[in-house]
């Protein structure tokens, strides 16, 4: 992760065209020309021994001949050359290169050496970044920064666009210059063999240019890394992707994997859900969804208002809406009273409102005016067809003046004007307003759809789970001493009675398997047979399956995915997932699934995945469950002694760095990384802090944090933040929170920026000191370089704690700051 290297790419002050042209058919010629066409302000250098000059531009005959540095360099020469121009560069001082050339992984020395091999080894020992190959270039237009072979330039804008396709990355630069829509930044990863998605989304995400991130994924290398700079990027802003490769023929087609490395689709769908990201299908959806990211609002409930003028076109958009699990809106009585007289006999007043085929541009106005004064609606579609009455223009340009000029709380508003020729004008008259415009009624209900999609998939990262710690009564010891023996044995396969007794020792009810007892155990009345599976995957390594038993089952038609580890909130997602498409059905005559039950499984086997990373595979198949009675009646499990070559994807919670000390009044404190199910004890510890200490905490008077930033604080990403809570039991024997001490790292890992608090009336005991020590040990563990941190001049205190740890205490008195510093 290096912010910095990505700003360099991004934001070069010198750029050099290695193998720049004359001939106008190669990406030489084209990369020139889009840099001068666009204002980059800064030097550009051809380098070319063919030409004097490249587009009136003094060439150099070598890198070793240009004047100064380049920070970018984009190579066009053929992919042979490659290597040695790397190899040049790195001697010259430059870090950034984008490799053009495609088919390098291809192609060998004589000796043997594959170039793709080589031209990464050049660029680790020279400290060269690479982006490619097989990239179309970078385009930053607040810039004035093409540079890349792209036909058509971009317009400014605040969507970043991410692709591994180059031909994809000129489509959407195709289609969004005639919908007027622009880009913050537009990234061809190619190949993606250095920087890749994980390193762009780290800079994305903490980009103020950039409010939202699309991506076009062919196959991610490093699901760990992906996951932790895609869920950390998704809390500040929306990211859309589309993945090909839904099937592994396709998956082969665009992979440079081999058919074993390649992830299962059914897991990379689980995976975005995961990280808070919202996937659409095909580029039809993906184009949609740029319109609504660039022209659309985050949404606040999923109910849509829909306005037509006709049964038929209402009728088209209620059914999309359904189908894909919408809701309309139940407008007020009031509301609908007001509406009536606006509409001609035989109109409709109540949603979808049809205000006929004769409606006029003043009809739609005054009906808009109502519902914005209303206040009442949160999501408006408007749609029109075709009108022999009125150009069509006409009708969005009394929209568009009735929407801009209200001065109160605006509903998101989409638009549909039907139809090709007679519709054109009042598009590109709704893109210009920055209203979301689509040509048919399923693309503008799915453009709506998407955002509740997103908005659910927010939610998820938001949800507070139920804690399950004194419910799970489970022994790892005795299950780890089974997986010894296997392994001595020299076997990978426990035998059924030792993966029961596995099982039993994480708390779940198993059943002796005999052919009697599975008979006596499948007689459970009204018993839902279920099957749960962990599988690896290549990509994002240990996954939970869920579905239906049954003697036919595949990941694809069978079952719903999980990423360990799982809790309570997520487990029950899985399990609504399930139920939703029929992975899990409630039949009559079965007992109703018992929610919490089959959830704490489900955590029980996540459990088993995280303690054991000699598992390669569990079967239970079947488990029955018959409201809160669950039996597994037969299990499989396959070990290695072999080191597990796919680790989790999201870095469990690590509880190796829980401690037990004593203050210095002999109270108990346990000292652990804070836990999603912090959060109301967190709640708690904020509001027990006296406004002074809070002020001193936040530089400011904040009012009670929201639910959404106390799940931020508690849902950490282990692999890039901690935050460590000492907590004990309170005289009613429940658990509080007595302080937090968190750190930040940034991308690079050079420094980790601390903050502090312990509850008010408990300093002066050695509380602080442990926990800020605590935090010492961790970040040096990581390899930080600098722990670093401020409070302010009347925190004194903190100041003298940080300065009997080691830290370096300047006083800056012309802000009111204290800053603290420590070298690791």
């Amino acid at each position: 992760m290096s912010v910095k290297t990505i700003e360099q790419l991004l934001k070069p002050h010198s750029i050099a065209v290695i193998g720049a042209s004359n001939q106008p058919n190669r990406p030489g010629n084209a990369v020139m020309r889009n840099l001068l066409q666009e204002q980059f302000d800064g030097p550009i250098m051809p380098v070319t021994p063919h030409y004097k000059s490249v587009n009136g531009v003094l060439a150099y005959r070598s890198i070793d001949e240009l004047p100064i540095v380049p920070d970018l360099a984009i190579i066009c020469t053929r992919a042979t050359r490659v290597p040695a121009i790397i190899l040049q560069l790195g001697r010259k001082g430059t870090r950034t290169a984008i490799v053009i050339a495609a088919g390098l992984d291809n192609l060998f020395t004589a000796q043997g050496t594959n170039l793709q091999e080589q031209m990464l080894a050049i660029a680790k020992e020279w400290g060269v970044r690479i982006l490619g190959p097989d990239s179309l270039g970078i385009l930053v237009p607040a810039l004035g920064l093409n540079a890349s072979y792209a036909h058509i330039n971009a317009a400014p804008g605040k969507i970043a666009v991410v692709s591994q396709s180059s031909a994809v990355c000129v489509t959407l630069l195709d289609w969004a210059r005639r919908r007027r829509i622009g880009f913050s930044q537009f990234i061809s990863l190619g190949e993606g063999v250095d920087i890749d998605f994980d390193e762009i989304l780290d800079y994305l995400g903490r980009d103020a240019q950039t409010s939202a991130i699309l991506l076009y994924i062919d196959a991610i290398y490093d699901g760990r890394a992906f996951m932790s700079a895609a869920r950390a990027a998704s809390f500040n802003k929306p990211i859309l992707v589309i993945k090909a490769g839904s099937y592994t023929e396709t998956s082969l087609l665009t992979s440079r994997l081999p058919v074993e490395k390649i992830g299962n689709d059914a897991v990379y769908d689980a995976a975005f859900r995961r990280a808070g990201m919202l996937r659409v299908e095909d580029l039809r959806e993906l184009l949609a969804a740029v319109e609504t990211l660039a022209n659309g609002k985050p949404i606040y409930s999923e109910q849509l208002v829909i306005i037509a003028n006709g049964n038929g076109p209402s009728a088209m958009a209620t059914d999309a809406l359904l189908q894909r699990g919408g809701r309309l809106a139940v407008l007020d009585e009031k509301l609908v009273e007001q509406i009536q007289p606006l509409i001609h006999s035989g109109g409709r007043a109540t949603n979808p409102i049809n205000l006929l085929g004769d409606a006029s541009p003043e009809t739609y106005q005054k009906v808009l005016q109502v519902i914005l004064q209303s206040n009442s609606v949160d999501n408006l579609l408007i749609m029109q067809a075709p009108s022999a009455l009125t150009p069509g223009e006409v009708y969005a340009d009394a929209i568009i003046n009735t929407y801009k000029h209200y001065t109160g709380r605006k509903p998101n508003i989409f638009s549909n004007w039907m139809g090709e020729d007679a519709a054109q004008n009042a598009r590109l008259r709704f893109a210009d307003a920055g209203i979301a415009s689509f040509r048919t009624p399923e693309g503008a209900v799915g453009a709506f759809m998407h955002m509740v999609q997103y908005r659910r998939n927010q939610k998820l990262l938001s949800e507070t789970p139920d804690s399950i710690s004194d419910k799970v009564p489970y022994q790892p010891q005795q299950a780890q001493h089974i997986v010894a023996q296997v392994l001595a044995e020299e076997r990978e396969l426990l035998k059924r009675d030792e993966a029961l007794q596995f099982l039993a020792d994480y708390g779940i009810n198993t059943a002796p398997y005999s052919v009697v007892d599975k008979t006596a155990a499948e007689s459970i009345q009204g018993a839902h047979p279920l099957r749960i599976e962990v599988q690896l995957d290549p990509v994002f390594g240990p996954v939970i399956l869920l579905g239906e038993a049954a003697s036919h089952w595949s990941i694809r038609s069978n079952a719903v995915v999980a990423l360990p580890p799982l809790n309570m909130a997520l487990a029950r997602y899985m399990v609504i997932q399930a139920l939703a498409e029929g992975k899990i059905r409630e039949r009559e005559g079965y007992v109703p699934l018992h929610m919490p039950s089959l959830c704490l499984l489900l955590t029980q086997i996540s459990q088993i995945v995280i303690d054991h990373p000699a598992l390669r595979r569990l079967l239970i198949n079947p488990a029955l469950v018959a409201g809160e009675t669950i039996l597994v009646v037969d299990a499989e499990i396959h070990i290695s002694a072999e080191k597990n070559p796919y680790p989790l994807a999201i870095r469990p919670y690590p509880k190796e760095l829980e401690e037990v000390f004593l203050l210095r009044n002999e109270r108990s404190v346990l000292l652990r990384p804070i836990r999603p199910e912090d959060e109301l004890n967190l709640q708690a510890f904020d509001n027990s802090q006296s406004k002074e200490d809070r002020y001193k905490r936040y530089f400011a008077e904040l009012p009670q944090f929201s639910h959404e930033q106390m799940a931020r604080l508690t849902q950490i990403d282990y692999e890039r933040e901690m935050a460590f809570v000492a907590v004990a039991n309170n005289a009613q024997g429940d658990e509080e929170i007595l302080g937090v001490v968190r750190a930040q790292r940034d991308p690079d890992n050079t420094f980790a920026e601390f903050a502090m608090a312990i509850r008010s009336d408990l300093k002066g005991i050695g509380l602080g000191s442990r926990m800020l020590q605590k935090m010492i040990n961790y970040s040096r563990a990581q390899g930080t370089q600098q722990l670093i941190g401020c409070t302010m001049l009347e925190n004194a205190g903190m100041a003298n704690l940080a300065r009997k740890l080691g830290f370096m205490v300047k006083y800056n008195r012309d802000e009111g700051l204290i800053d603290m510093t420590l070298t690791l």
